[in-house]
């Protein structure tokens, strides 16, 4: 089971992947609505808390998880320097973001996170934010792409540690990938990779990666 929670004033995708046969489950950007994200892990037991990259509207309610499940926190190190960072006046408070608690584990390329019939393998994408990751699992044909990319468009780049150039790098590995494997990103709608190869203007060339 796959399900996507839009919370928060940012629409962010909250994403909760569990195994049927075990009940066993991880929540990915838990970034806003703390008490909604929780209903609908009631039925399942939380193993993980990931994070796709530390900006405040993906990990806001990593700390209200934490003092409810007391799980495993696992994400990048290169984007602890966000966890707590309020990139912009206001935004913690817009996003109802809690205290966020530093990774009990951090994730680096190849590290794989078996979850029942689930396995996701860590890929890192700078661009976005420099520890920026994907979360993807190739038997069950999926990955969890974060702000890196979007159904017609790609996470801005001109925030905090954003790199265009690691951007445009960061796409050409996700462009490897087959064109069937459907894309969950952290904001809108769900795509496939072969989709976003032919109409994405980022990735076709049509327009260039840049700062905002």
């Amino acid at each position: 089971m796959i399900k996507i929670l839009t919370v928060g004033p940012l629409e962010e995708n909250t994403i909760i992947i569990a195994d049927e046969s075990t009940g066993e489950a991880a929540v990915i950007d838990p970034g806003a609505e703390g008490p909604k994200i929780e209903k609908e892990l009631e039925k399942y037991k939380l193993r993980y808390i990931l994070a796709t990259h530390g900006h405040l509207d993906h990990v806001g309610q990593v700390g209200y998880l934490k003092s409810k499940y007391n799980v495993p926190f696992l994400m990048n190190e290169k984007d602890i320097f966000l966890i707590n960072n309020d990139i912009f006046p206001g935004f913690a408070q817009m996003v109802g973001a809690v205290q966020c608690p530093e990774p009990d584990k951090t994730l680096k390329e190849g590290d794989v996170i078996s979850l029942g019939k689930f396995s996701l393998k860590v890929i890192e994408t700078p661009g976005h934010t420099p520890g920026s990751i994907c979360f993807y699992d190739e038997k069950n044909k999926f990955i969890i792409t974060g702000d890196t990319l979007f159904k017609g468009s790609i996470g801005r780049t001109d925030l905090p540690g954003g790199n265009p150039e690691d951007m445009v790098k960061s796409l050409e590995k996700l462009k490897q990938l087959p064109d069937d494997i459907k894309v969950y990103p952290g904001h809108g709608e769900p795509t496939t990779i072969g989709t976003e190869k032919k109409m994405n203007p980022y990735i076709t060339g049509i327009f260039r990666v840049k700062t905002w």
